[in-house]
């Protein structure tokens, strides 16, 4: 996902251009991989959330989720907004500002009909429209299940004018997930789905692929066209990485995930900031998209951001304030004591192994 936030630097549409092996790769990663990586988070948000419901009463939940989604989508755009202002000041550019309007501040901080000047956390204010809208989604799914999916199905295709969410496609997923919590879907058939899911995968990457060598611009395609295409992608998306995951749980590389997964909210809400002001001093050194080095530019600033992410967290990680406003009010372990316990816990499996 955060390869999409990596800015090219040019004007001109970089999927209307001739198909080199970087033109391919960055294809790849940022409009099938990248665009698509939130569709299986908003799955799994809504499968979660009905346990939640169970729990918590509708407002004691919705006072929940305004501090886990509102305060750190506000808190990163108040960040994103102080930095803009100095390097207006001193650069004389502010071209990135908000409009001078009451709509322009509310897009600014909240999202309402634009994006945020945090461009990712459109997706904590469709989350949070999400979650306010749980209580009713639980009820319709669980008594018309198939109706409620087919409308849901009608709003995808037809409401991007309503301005309820930035995505449509956010709250389709979202309750295709309240939904296989609340029929009892097992984990076993959710693999197999996925693993339909990812067949279809391969077909829709195939399309997708197929239309950047055509050089066709998605955006100049019939909107239900696109939006059915594009909701097909995100859907067998999910399948794909949820298959993906389970494959890395299994795997070597598990430890590496666990341990950096306190971090994700952060090198989430952060990493578009980092991206905006690093891209710039990037790009100077190894020029903009079409450059020979800018895939240096594009593959290092997500390794830099997630190493912000750890180095910041761990700077704040005394401060309950600074946690609550950035971090969705989650701490994370001191680096060190978690490099020991991986290492205690390294010694305790090469003992059982001589064992």
């Amino acid at each position: 996902m955060m390869f999409v936030h990596v800015q090219p630097g040019i004007a001109e549409n970089v999927y209307d251009r001739d198909t080199s092996a970087f033109d391919f790769i960055y294809f790849v990663f940022t409009r099938i991989l990248g665009l698509s990586s939130v569709s299986l988070l908003s799955v799994v948000s809504g499968y979660f959330i009905v346990a939640s419901l169970l729990k918590a009463d509708p407002l004691s939940l919705a006072r929940s989720k305004f501090k886990t989604l509102v305060v750190p989508l506000v808190s990163w755009n108040l960040v994103m907004l102080v930095l803009l202002v100095v390097y207006g000041l001193m650069t004389g550019k502010w071209r990135d500002m908000p409009d001078p309007t009451l709509l322009g501040w509310a897009n600014a901080f909240f999202a309402v009909t634009d994006w945020p000047l945090d461009v990712p956390l459109w997706f904590l204010r469709d989350l949070f429209v999400c979650c306010l809208l749980s209580p009713l989604l639980y009820q319709a799914l669980k008594r018309f299940a198939l109706p409620t999916m087919a409308l849901l199905v009608v709003y995808t295709l037809f409401g991007d004018d309503l301005y309820l969410l930035q995505r449509p496609q956010l709250l389709l997923f979202f309750s295709l997930g309240m939904w296989l919590r609340i029929a009892g879907t097992s984990m076993i058939t959710v693999d197999r789905l996925s693993l339909a899911l990812t067949v279809g995968l391969v077909a829709m990457g195939a399309i997708f692929i197929t239309i950047r060598f055509q050089r066709v611009l998605l955006g100049e395609l019939d909107d239900q066209l696109r939006v059915t295409l594009d909701t097909l992608l995100r859907i067998t998306m999910a399948g794909g990485l949820w298959v993906l995951t389970g494959l890395i749980r299994h795997s070597g590389f598990a430890s590496i995930f666990i341990r950096l997964e306190p971090y994700a909210f952060a090198l989430f809400c952060s990493h578009a900031i980092l991206f905006n002001f690093a891209g710039i001093i990037f790009r100077r050194f190894f020029g903009n998209y079409g450059s020979d080095l800018f895939p240096i530019t594009f593959f290092t600033l997500p390794l830099l951001a997630v190493l912000c992410a750890v180095i910041g967290l761990q700077t704040i990680r005394r401060s309950p304030t600074l946690l609550f406003l950035l971090n969705a009010g989650h701490s994370v372990p001191p680096w060190q004591k978690t490099e020991a316990k991986e290492q205690d816990g390294q010694e305790d499996d090469r003992r059982r192994a001589r064992a």
